[in-house]
């Protein structure tokens, strides 16, 4: 790890090692990567950093926000009309059936601002679950994969990375499923990182980086 600036401080990760995460960082900016080893996430994950996109100059740039979006697992909300959807023969949902496609969904839904799941993200991203650390939830509707999410699971940690739809309401009956798994397995609530309005809606809410490492050093342990 090679520090190159003082105010804010940015690093060059060029090991397995991070920075002090309780420093302050602009923007949640902590500087990039030339790659994303497995060792090198799965460190990041444990110590609240997350990579988010790679820039033109093929650094992944890696982030710790002064807030974090949290979603409690007991609190995820479940309207009448999504209850009766998960009730329907019509849905059915699944863990790692196929990671890949639910990927590679995730990277080519339209949105604002370009994508940043890029072929490289996508490439660590299927390697890291075939060591046991990444994982996708799904949503079939009449066995078609239309919705679902993916992330990272380290012990009773899990931090979700990106989602997509492709049908109405798929991915939020995804996540109600998922955390209704979470509850019966003791995992009490979901990295949301940065969050964004979906999220909010399903009973996301914010907390400060120092509460977050506090619950992450728990979880993490698992």
């Amino acid at each position: 790890m090679i520090k190159i600036s003082e105010f804010p401080p940015l690093y060059i990760l060029d090991n397995y090692t991070f920075p002090n995460p309780l420093l302050e960082f602009e923007g949640g900016l902590v500087g990039g990567s030339k790659d994303l080893h497995p060792q090198r996430i799965l460190n990041g994950y444990s110590n609240g950093f997350f990579p988010w996109y790679q820039a033109e100059d093929g650094y992944f740039h890696w982030y710790i926000p002064d807030f974090r979006m949290i979603l409690n697992t007991n609190k995820v909300r479940k309207t009448k009309n999504l209850l009766k959807k998960m009730r329907s023969n019509n849905w059915d949902f699944k863990i790692n059936n196929d990671f890949e496609n639910v990927i590679k969904g995730c990277a080519t839904i339209p949105r604002k601002t370009e994508n940043w799941i890029n072929e490289n993200f996508i490439k660590a991203y299927i390697e890291l679950h075939h060591l046991g650390y990444a994982l996708s939830v799904e949503s079939y509707y009449k066995g078609e994969l239309v919705g679902g999410f993916y992330g990272v699971g380290i012990g009773k940690y899990f931090g979700g990375e990106s989602m997509f739809a492709k049908k109405s309401d798929a991915s939020k009956l995804a996540l109600i499923y998922f955390c209704n798994l979470c509850v019966e397995n003791g995992i009490e609530w979901i990295d949301c990182q940065t969050g964004s309005d979906h999220l909010m809606r399903m009973g996301a809410h914010k907390i400060s980086k120092n509460e977050f490492l506090k619950i992450l050093k728990k979880a993490i342990k698992g």
